[in-house]
């Protein structure tokens, strides 16, 4: 009864984005329905917003603006991202683990070190991001945009690269740039003959 007395307490933005940043999972998700609720997720009003190491195992943030955030080291396995707007954000080692990112935008986005197995980035704009270190194995990347993106030492074992678009400025993880002459399945592929490891 007293929780849900507290749940018709209105509360501000940013006691709920300090709820996020403190709180354990269940606390955090709560909080960020709140904001859902309140039309904060797609207004623009989170973009730039600090939440480093947060606990957001399961969230769902489709369509969320949150461009320029900073989500280092975040917990975000199994989070729903489709079509979120995380342009020029700071997700250095984050972790994703079979996560949604169906759509997302992460141009320019940090991404080093961060640990994406089994995610499913299907039509993904990654686009100048830096992708260097990345654990991608069994990633869905289906139809993405690495155009320019940094993927200096990431692991792409087993990931699906069908349709991915790549273009001359994008580095591949062996540290060469990406030429129609490249076959792209020497990193993914382990059967094959020449398959590349870092």
């Amino acid at each position: 009864m007293f929780r849900g007395l507290l749940n018709k307490i209105p509360q501000s933005k940013d006691a709920l984005l300090r709820q996020i940043r403190e709180g354990d999972n269940a606390t955090a998700l709560e909080a960020v329905e709140r904001l859902r609720e309140k039309g904060h997720l797609t207004d623009g009003s989170l973009q730039g917003i600090e939440l480093p190491g947060a606990n957001l195992q399961n969230v769902k943030l489709a369509k969320a603006t949150l461009q320029g955030s900073n989500l280092r080291e975040a917990n975000l396995i199994g989070a729903y991202l489709g079509a979120t707007f995380l342009e020029k954000a700071n997700l250095e080692a984050v972790i994703l683990q079979k996560a949604n990112l169906c759509d997302v935008h992460l141009i320019h986005a940090k991404l080093t070190g961060a640990d994406l197995r089994e995610v499913h980035m299907a039509a993904a704009n990654l686009q100048g991001a830096d992708l260097g270190g990345v654990d991608l194995r069994q990633a869905n990347m289906w139809g993405a945009n690495v155009r320019g993106a940094y993927l200096t030492g990431a692991n792409l074992l087993g990931a699906n690269l069908d349709h991915v678009i790549f273009d001359d400025q994008t580095i591949l993880p062996d540290g060469t740039y990406w030429s129609a002459e490249v076959d792209i399945q020497r990193f993914c592929n382990p059967q094959h003959p020449q398959l590349w490891s870092r």
